[in-house]
Order: C-alpha cells, then sequence, then structure tokens
C-alpha cells in the first residue's frame, strides 16, 4: 500500500513537471489543467453552500439580538441612598428620568457624572441590569457643621456652607438637608481655608478637632450637653463653644473626648445645686474653671460701675 501511494505521489510530481515544460497557451488549455480547476471550484462551491445557512443563521441572530435590545426599555430602578438624604424621586429629577428609559441608548457613565456633579454627593454608582433594571446608588456628603467667615460680621459678606467630615464645602440645601439646619455654626479665620466656596476643602489638621468634637457631643443627650451653637479657634490650640443654654467653654484642640466627659460632669452638678454656669474652662484635668452667671453678672455690674465712676472723675477734673 505504501508503494502505490508513493508511485502516485512520483506520478504526479512527473506530470506537473511536464505541464510546466508546457507553454502558458498550451497549460490554459489544457485538460488536466481544467480538470483540475474545475475540481477546486466544485471544491469551493460546496464549502459556500454549506456556509451559506450558518452565516444566514448568524446575520439574523445578530439582527434579533439588536432588534431586541432596541426594543428593552427598564421597567424597574432599583435606587439605594447610603445617607437617605435624598430621595429616589429627587435623584430621578436630577437625573431628568421621566417615563421610559431604552436600554441600548442608556448613558450610565454619563448619568452616573450628573449625579456626582452635585456637591452634595460624594460618589455615585449607576448601572443596568438586564433584563429591564436600571441600578443607582448614591453616597451624599453628611454636614456635620456650617461654615462662615468670622470676619463677615464686619465686611457683610456673610456665605454660609456646610462641612462634612472630610472638610470638603458644599451649599446648603434644605431639601436634602432639612435635618442638619441645627447643626453648629464654626466661624473661620482667613488662615483656615483658601476661598470660602463650594467644592473647597478645608486642610484636615484644622477640621479634625472640630469633627472629633462633634463626634464627641453628639456621644451625650441634649439634657446632659445642650447643643453647640458656635464654635470659634481663635488660636491654633484653642476652641471656644457656646452652648444653647448661652454658656460659653473654652476647650483645647488635643483629648476633646476627655474635655466633653469633664463638662458633662460639670454641667451634671450644676443642675443638681440650680447653678447656672457662664463659663466653663474644662483643659485643666483638675479642678477645672467654672464662672457661675450670678458672679459674672456682679462683675459686669462692678465693672460698668466703676467706668460710669471714672467717667465722672474725668469730667470733674474737665471742669
Amino acid at each position: 500500500m505504501k508503494q502505490q501511494n508513493r508511485f502516485r505521489s512520483e506520478q504526479k510530481t512527473n506530470v506537473r513537471l511536464l505541464e510546466r515544460a508546457l507553454s502558458f497557451k498550451d497549460r490554459i488549455f489544457s485538460m488536466i489543467a481544467l480538470r483540475r480547476g474545475v475540481r477546486r471550484l466544485q471544491h469551493y462551491v460546496i464549502i459556500l453552500i454549506c456556509a451559506l445557512p450558518i452565516l444566514y443563521g448568524i446575520w439574523r441572530g445578530v439582527d434579533y439580538a439588536i432588534e431586541k435590545a432596541y426594543s428593552l426599555n427598564i421597567e424597574k430602578i432599583s435606587y439605594k441612598s447610603r445617607r437617605g438624604l435624598i430621595s429616589k424621586e429627587q435623584a430621578l429629577k436630577i437625573l431628568g428620568i421621566e417615563g421610559a428609559v431604552n436600554m441600548a441608548t442608556l448613558d450610565a457613565s454619563g448619568m452616573q457624572e450628573k449625579l456626582e456633579a452635585i456637591p452634595g454627593i460624594d460618589s455615585a454608582i449607576i448601572r443596568a441590569e438586564l433584563p429591564d433594571t436600571l441600578y443607582i446608588e448614591i453616597d451624599e456628603r453628611i454636614p456635620i457643621v456650617f461654615v462662615e467667615m468670622e470676619s463677615g460680621a464686619s465686611t457683610g459678606r456673610r456665605t454660609r456652607l456646610f462641612m462634612d467630615p472630610k472638610g470638603v464645602l458644599f451649599p446648603v440645601n434644605a431639601e436634602y438637608h432639612k435635618n442638619f439646619m441645627g447643626v453648629p455654626t464654626w466661624y473661620l479665620q482667613l488662615t483656615d481655608v483658601r476661598e470660602l466656596k463650594e467644592g473647597e476643602r478645608i486642610p484636615e489638621e484644622k477640621c479634625r478637632p472640630i469633627r472629633e468634637l462633634i463626634a464627641a457631643a453628639n456621644a451625650y443627650d441634649l439634657t446632659e450637653i445642650p447643643a453647640i451653637r458656635e464654635i470659634f479657634r481663635p488660636k491654633e490650640w484653642k476652641i471656644l463653644l457656646t452652648l444653647e443654654n448661652g454658656t460659653s467653654v473654652t476647650m483645647q484642640v488635643y483629648e476633646i473626648k476627655e474635655q466633653m466627659e469633664r463638662l458633662a460632669i460639670i454641667l451634671e452638678h450644676a443642675q443638681l445645686t440650680g447653678m447656672k454656669a457662664h463659663s466653663i474652662n474644662v483643659i485643666q484635668r483638675i479642678n477645672p474653671t467654672v464662672i457661675p452667671a450670678e458672679k459674672s453678672e456682679k462683675e459686669d455690674k462692678e465693672i460698668k460701675g466703676n467706668k460710669a465712676e471714672n467717667g465722672q472723675q474725668k469730667k470733674r477734673r474737665r471742669r
């Protein structure tokens, strides 16, 4: 069998050598070459005939998939707000989604950028989930304090923004932040921020004590420590607070949690004794300073009396 195959291959080689010896014209009209071309043509025609149904099926499948995709409308919207500040209706209003949304023409990345362009939103995730669901998740910025420039009272520029725990400033929106309109106001120095505008970030070393202060105060009930209304930082190491009941508190930027514990103890003692504290200095660990309101009023009267007496003496001298 092997000899027969070898003989045939040698025979084919001899035929090809003979054909090459012929002229180009003779090779074109050679019956052997013509038969060989017909056999090759038949081979390709058979392959094409077999491939046509497959190609037609692929074309129909792609056409069906495209047609089906353009007919898919989003029927469900899965919405998640990590902070619960912006409702589903408010988010859809921002995105401009009304009625049916086509899955094929949905620009998820563009919608995500649109949400993240809102200063009060920290991050957003939007994706289409087959067959008919749009998934939306947002993470809002939590306001911990209002911020204003301390110089605003004299200059008249009373711009007020919110600050989140990261120190990012963003606009006040009564619709989104209705539950945060009672947060304290931090009056900034000129060195605290480059410019008071939305999107600006206060340096970490500046906002860290304020963040820790708010967290420590929120650990107490309002009957233990009244709400903080104003926050000042006249010096890098010093914090001045004004409480809801009018008491002023002096603190330092370190060991804030321990200072708040001392403040809670002092206020509890004041309630039990019926004393109203005018000012409290909780920096000292032992024997923190407490000035009662009665003593403060008496001192104020004495100061006013001294000023009045000095004024009368000056008038007498002039006479």
